[in-house]
């Protein structure tokens, strides 16, 4: 079947190429389009003949006394094997033989475009229907997942771990393919475009199971380096967070719910948020804020408000620096020996040493989220 507008299409572009008059005809032998415009929707014979008989071709010289058939050739028009129409060209044949098969093998090179085209739209329209169950759905139907990923050629059994791309200024069409044409992206991956400025890749990790603790950072980086390099170019922001690894799609959803929860909760100068160097806080967030009242009340209770904002301050820095005095004053502009300072009355105040003491650590990380939460 040739589709109408399709075929206005090229009889636009034809114009714009020859004089001679082309027509279009459907698999019912009405010309669908044409140069002359006064023959569309006419009814044509001789393509009829051509469609639903065993004729390629047809020279309507000698036919041209009835009304309705002009001189010229009428050839068949073929897709996928199938007769979808036929092409004719008005004039002497000799003449315009040539030109009736170029027009010809025009047609059908660009059905066959079309139709790889439309493969492509289906395909993607059903990689969207995927990742939507697979982010969007917490209790998708496994076996319908499963069903999806073998039609678009995802085995379920790999590990991967996601990657939301959050970029600024810039067409997500165009970060895709940055993506895709890596080396580094295979046909176990798959990616798509959530809206106007966010990318969704779910990231395959390798089997060796040292491999992917010890470098999956190092796998990422590599994966989106052809895209930060193209950005940095361009002074394009953006950031990546990614989530936790998965290997059973009916999880997904959740890996994909940590990168949210990074992009909503964590801040700093860092392109790249990794799920897993933020897992305390995460539990900490996930407990309802009404038990950890119950945990920290009288703490809280018992400091003004500027300590509970100097406390947040201290100890988020020192954290963020794995209690690295240095590093964290250069983040917070104030000098080491301030630091020190405040470390230390908070030490004294509270009674907690987080240097020397894993359990203190761990209080005052709690409490910290704690207070961020009020």
């Amino acid at each position: 079947m040739i589709e109408t507008g399709l075929a206005e299409k090229f009889i636009e572009q034809v114009r714009k190429y020859t004089d001679y008059n082309v027509n279009i005809m459907n698999e019912d032998g009405i010309i669908i389009a044409s140069i002359d415009p006064d023959r569309v929707g006419q009814y044509h014979e001789i393509a009829y003949r051509i469609v639903h008989g065993g004729a390629d071709i047809i020279d309507t010289t000698n036919l041209a006394e009835r009304s309705n058939v002009r001189p010229g050739i009428n050839m068949v028009i073929e897709s996928d094997g199938l007769r979808a129409g036929v092409v004719g060209v008005t004039g002497d044949p000799n003449e315009i033989r040539a030109i009736a098969l170029m027009v010809k093998m025009s047609i059908e090179t660009m059905l066959k475009y079309e139709k790889q085209q439309e493969k492509i739209r289906l395909r993607e329209n059903r990689k969207a229907s995927f990742i939507h169950l697979l982010t969007e759905v917490p209790s998708s139907n496994p076996e319908d997942l499963r069903d999806m990923a073998r039609e678009l050629g995802y085995p379920e059994e790999m590990i991967r771990i996601p990657v939301l791309m959050c970029v600024e200024d810039m067409d997500t069409s165009e970060v895709l393919q940055l993506i895709r044409s890596s080396r580094y992206h295979t046909h176990k991956d798959f990616s798509i475009a959530l809206d106007g400025h966010q990318v969704l890749v779910f990231k395959t990790m390798p089997d060796s199971c040292q491999e992917l603790f010890t470098d999956y950072k190092f796998i990422i980086g590599e994966y989106l380096s052809p895209a930060l390099r193209y950005m940095k170019a361009r002074e394009k922001v953006s950031r990546f967070y990614i989530g936790s690894f998965q290997d059973t799609y009916s999880n997904y959803y959740y890996a994909y719910q940590h990168c949210r929860w990074l992009e909503k909760n964590i801040r700093g100068s860092s392109m790249s948020v990794f799920f897993y160097d933020h897992v305390q806080e995460y539990l900490q967030s996930v407990v309802p804020f009404n038990e950890l009242s119950h945990i920290y009340y009288i703490y809280e209770s018992q400091l003004s408000d500027a300590h509970k904002r100097l406390f947040v301050e201290t100890f988020s820095g020192l954290i963020n620096y794995n209690y690295n005095f240095q590093r964290a004053a250069d983040k917070l502009f104030v000098h080491k020996n301030t630091l020190f300072y405040r470390y230390n009355k908070f030490k004294m105040l509270m009674g907690i040493d987080p240097i020397e003491k894993a359990s203190d650590r761990a209080f005052v990380e709690g409490f910290c989220n704690y207070l961020k939460r009020m």
